[in-house]
């Protein structure tokens, strides 16, 4: 069933180049639906008598090489699945009035979710890693031939060379753990507990940190999410970053387990530069996009924060400190992918009417699109971190595991916080509020085919933030 799942889109994608290109919309928003589909059937049939892996699927491939085709879902991937799967047919719809080449966009938008499915589903590293590149691909081309603005050629490119210099160090890491171990089973791996030599985790981690991104090696990423049409972006955002996170609870936290005990004050202390780094580049920005992508960057960060607490040793402590830091890691993937896919969306729409993206060429829209407002205020919330939205949620989670464990970072992070909120509701002062500029005047509002891609995202941040512990049931049944 997981495979079907993954193959949906792509075979919807060989589907689009024998159909007329008046319907290749609707076979890819009928690949992604499919997609999700088999999501909600296989996490309504979970069977919670049991633990660990589910539904899970394992053929031997190069047997020699203790190669075997290997996917399954448990309390790792499930959450972040989900995300993927929702996202999926939002992006589809959001790129509906796509006219340029639109055979060839949507082509590389459904191998994108193929890579972005079988990613957070491969449980051998040889396929996981086969995903793992496929998802950059696709990607890559959708920037530098859909994109916009006279950079997206050199944001394309930086995006592809970043990213593919990571992946081949995190390759070469993992082939010298073959050597040493015999498997590219990741539950063999965890089992099995690796004493893995320093360079090979460093490798490893270098392939993460470029993905998610963590300064210095973010530069890729705003420049990147800007040039992106807003479909696209909102799935670099959304979905693409979370690789990277994912990377960290899959690959990290068991596997390398000793060397992330080792390095955990290290990392935990690059997630807090990239915390305030990440806000303090959002604040000088003048462009929507920008500010969003280093918002993003801000956002994301936290998850590393918590997955470096996991690596701090605890004991004697009347609280789980580790489980809440994980449980929020989690649960800070699927609420900022949906928040911040949603403000793409809503910032490409901006873009499309007015023809600019720019902080300063707005005001006063909250008179003329009260709908859209309405929607873009929400989002941001999210975003703030505010109660009964899933991002305070996830946020109290992790600060609550990490401080029990690291108080001195966890604090100094709390700036970041604070940093965010200003520059969060400077952008919806100097958009929404004020005079509005005469050329907006007459500006449409939401339409309802807009909102059916708002409106499920803001059901969802709203149902994530009141009970969390329902979406987080299925990280915790599986785990």
């Amino acid at each position: 069933m997981i495979t079907a799942l993954t193959l949906a889109p792509v075979l919807a994608a060989l589907v689009i180049l024998a159909v007329p290109e008046k319907r290749v919309r609707v076979v890819a928003l009928a690949g992604s639906l499919i997609s999700l589909g088999l999501m909600v059937y296989m996490l309504m049939h979970l069977d919670l008598d049991a633990k660990g892996v589910q539904f899970k699927e394992k053929i031997a491939w190069i047997p020699g090489l203790g190669i075997d085709y290997f996917v399954g879902l448990d309390g790792v991937n499930a959450l972040v699945l989900l995300l993927a799967t929702l996202l999926a047919p939002l992006v589809v719809l959001a790129s509906w009035k796509q006219e340029e080449r639109s055979r060839t966009y949507f082509v590389l938008l459904c191998i994108q979710f193929t890579g972005l499915f079988g990613t957070f589903t491969a449980l051998n590293f040889f396929h996981w890693f086969l995903y793992w590149e496929l998802a950059l691909v696709p990607a890559f081309f959708l920037i530098k031939i859909f994109g916009s603005g006279e950079d997206r050629h050199r944001a394309a490119l930086n995006f592809f060379l970043f990213t593919v210099v990571g992946s081949v160090a995190m390759l070469l890491g993992f082939l010298f753990l073959y050597q040493q171990t015999g498997t590219f089973d990741f539950v063999e791996l965890a089992r099995k507990g690796v004493n893995a030599h320093p360079l090979i985790f460093c490798a490893v981690l270098a392939g993460l940190w470029v993905k998610v991104p963590l300064a210095p090696l973010h530069i890729w990423q705003a420049p990147a999410y800007a040039a992106a049409p807003a479909p696209v972006a909102m799935l670099l955002t959304g979905v693409m970053s979370k690789m990277g996170v994912y990377g960290f609870l899959r690959l990290v936290v068991p596997i390398f387990d000793k060397q992330l005990q080792h390095y955990a004050g290290t990392l935990m202390t690059l997630a807090l530069v990239t915390i305030l780094w990440g806000a303090f580049l959002a604040l000088r920005q003048t462009d929507l996009k920008r500010m969003l992508a280093f918002s993003s960057l801000n956002h994301v960060a936290y998850c590393v924060l918590g997955v470096g607490a996991l690596g701090i040793a605890v004991d004697g402590m009347k609280i789980d400190a580790h489980e809440l830091a994980r449980q929020g890691v989690i649960l800070q993937m699927f609420a900022h992918g949906l928040a911040a896919a949603g403000l793409f969306y809503l910032v490409g729409l901006l873009e499309t009417r007015t023809g600019s993206s720019g902080l300063g060429d707005f005001g006063g829209l909250s008179a003329v699109t009260p709908k859209f407002a309405a929607a873009f205020y929400l989002l941001t919330f999210c975003s703030l971190g505010l109660p009964f939205m899933a991002g305070f949620a996830a946020e109290f989670l992790i600060f609550s595991g990490s401080f029990a464990v690291a108080p001195t970072v966890t604090v100094a992070a709390t700036v970041g916080l604070l940093a965010t909120a200003v520059f969060l509701l400077t952008m919806l002062q100097k958009v929404f509020t004020g005079p509005t500029p005469e050329r907006h005047n007459n500006m449409a509002d939401l339409s309802p085919s807009e909102g059916l891609i708002v409106i499920p995202l803001l059901f969802l941040l709203f149902f994530a933030g009141i009970s969390p512990v329902t979406w987080l049931f299925w990280s915790s049944v599986l785990n």
